[in-house]
């Protein structure tokens, strides 16, 4: 009786899980976001747009400064609007995981080099090379959440809000 009681919280937990992430890939299936992100002791909101695009993404700053990246492949252009500078830089994806997650436009399953942990609310992302983990929900409100702490170890949260 006991391992009938285990095996069913067990399914039904991954069936929970399964919805999580099929919902936040739903949402990050569209095409254009609002973007905000906040930084941990710091008053300063940064908002923009991001652009999704099959071979590229596309990040506009408009607030408090002005700048936009463009991504692609192995490449990031940094436009910065204010003082009409652009510069091009090559990355590699290990070194920015969160943009190999967004880009793909769903939280991937089947990467092998990211573990991939369901909890409550939240879907938790950690990139195997890094360790660096991404914390990630979709609220009721269809704002989705991603918190992060960058390479300084500073609290970075992004919210993204699907535009028409």
């Amino acid at each position: 009786m006991n391992l009938k009681i285990f095996l069913f919280c067990f399914l039904s937990f991954n069936i929970c899980a399964n919805d999580q992430i099929r919902n936040i890939n739903n949402f990050l299936d569209t095409d254009r976001f609002s973007y905000e992100q906040v930084t941990q002791n710091s008053d300063e909101i940064i908002s923009g747009k991001l652009v999704l695009d099959p071979l590229q993404t596309y990040l506009e700053i408009l607030s408090p400064y002005r700048e936009s990246y463009l991504i692609s492949k192995n490449f990031i252009t940094y436009i910065d609007i204010d003082f009409s500078q652009q510069r091009t830089f090559e990355y590699s994806k290990s070194d920015y995981p969160i943009i190999n997650i967004i880009s793909k436009k769903k939280i991937p399953e089947d990467d092998d080099s990211l573990n991939i942990l369901t909890l409550e609310e939240s879907v938790y992302v950690t990139d195997k090379a890094t360790k660096q983990i991404f914390k990630i929900s979709l609220n009721e409100d269809e704002t989705l959440i991603i918190q992060f702490k960058d390479n300084f170890g500073t609290e970075n949260s992004i919210f993204l809000k699907r535009l028409t």
